[in-house]
């Protein structure tokens, strides 16, 4: 890969650590930082890794239990916990990765187009069966990584918390001790006065929960009576490996969209798409491993021509009130630029079939243009507006 002169990353950002020491080993960026960038062929994004925490997934989960303030969540917890006796495995650990922006680049328009596919379901976390293919889930990301998986909303980012329990371990390791990464999925610009995104990459969590959310979902989770919680709830045995890509879409926008907001946008998702490239080969070593009964970790020579998967869905699109067309068009361009295999959208039904329709029209037009700028500008002439909130 030809060099380039200019920088791919923005200024530093600011993270500031909480006052504690951890109570578990880790595995820090020294090391990690080697272990990602083991050959040359992503090394103009090395310092575009900003953090990096490799944790054992048992002691993290009881070391730093999960804080349910919800009473229906609580009682999940405990089916889990006290009717099904789960531990992670002692072998299993997992990877926290924090990363600087990237400045999207259009590397060639000669490249293959991305596969893109739309389907009207939700996340199920089912793999396709080939092991050199690393699949990624968006989580609908707050600004502070998971900070209200406790309460009584289930909306995508509560859901997936709860179904992968130790994450909520992990967020209660984030706010508890000192370490590198941080909760932040937004930092501050070093120079000016604005937020960046930095997206967070967890690499090899496992699904224990599956949760019908039919009856239960959004703001209908809390006033859920047990019956239903219990009927809700299903045992995945042996657990799904999922590998997560947290970003915050932006929010509360009014009228049409400016340039640094479509700017903001395609940034954060091409960093979170080409960070999960990048992490292609150390993501599948740790899901190897933890998914092998001898527990032994692939050798290097073992993980070459991986193909990259990201399943999302109307991410930005509820709570936060974003332009469908607009969250669609962005995410398949940065996936196209990030050179990422597949993108699959989970659009839950059919409902919004002309919006899909649209977008995919839009992004035949845009996806040879060689300029970011020109795309940007291009999208702004759509005079495609903010939407409301749907409060969930």
């Amino acid at each position: 890969m030809a060099t380039r002169s200019h920088t791919r990353f923005t200024d530093d950002i600011f993270c500031t650590p909480v006052p504690t020491t951890s109570n578990i080993q880790v595995k820090t960026i020294d090391i990690l930082r080697n272990e990602i960038f083991f050959s040359n062929l992503y090394e103009e994004y090395r310092q575009g890794l900003f953090a990096a925490e490799e944790l054992n997934s048992k002691d993290l989960y009881e070391n730093y239990l999960p804080n349910f303030e919800n009473q229906n969540k609580l009682f999940i917890f405990d089916l889990l916990n006290n009717k099904h006796k789960y531990l992670p495995s002692p072998n299993k650990s997992i990877l926290i990765t924090r990363w600087k922006p990237f400045i999207p680049i259009i590397e060639s328009n000669s490249q293959l187009s991305t596969i893109i596919k739309f389907q009207d379901d939700i996340f199920n976390y089912k793999s396709d069966g080939n092991i050199q293919t690393i699949e990624w889930y968006l989580n609908f990301a707050n600004n502070d990584l998971f900070a209200y998986y406790g309460g009584p909303l289930l909306a995508q980012d509560e859901l997936q918390v709860l179904e992968c329990v130790e994450l909520a371990s992990l967020r209660q390791y984030l706010i508890q001790t000192i370490n590198t990464v941080g909760s932040r999925t937004v930092g501050s610009h070093a120079h000016k006065n604005k937020s960046v995104p930095t997206p967070i990459l967890i690499s090899n969590t496992e699904r224990v929960i599956d949760l019908d959310t039919k009856d239960i979902y959004g703001n209908a989770f809390a006033p859920a009576n047990k019956e239903q919680l219990q009927h809700a709830f299903k045992l995945v045995d042996p657990p799904q490996v999922v590998n997560l890509i947290a970003i915050e879409a932006p929010s509360n926008g009014e009228g049409c969209y400016t340039y640094e907001q479509i700017n903001y946008i395609l940034t954060n998702c091409y960093t979170g798409f080409k960070a999960a490239q990048i992490l292609a080969h150390k993501t599948y070593e740790m899901n190897r491993y933890a998914s092998n009964s001898d527990h032994q970790r692939p050798s290097h020579n073992e993980t070459n021509n991986f193909r990259t998967i990201i399943h999302t869905g109307w991410w930005g699109c509820g709570a936060y009130g974003n332009n469908r067309q607009i969250m669609l068009i962005t995410q398949m361009l940065a996936a196209h630029w990030a050179q990422i295999d597949e993108i699959i959208f989970h659009t839950q039904n059919n409902e919004h079939s002309k919006d899909i329709a649209i977008s995919q029209t839009v992004f035949e037009k845009l996806k040879d243009e060689q300029q970011v700028k020109e795309v940007i500008n291009k999208i702004i002439k759509l005079n495609l507006e903010w939407e409301k909130s749907n409060n969930t």
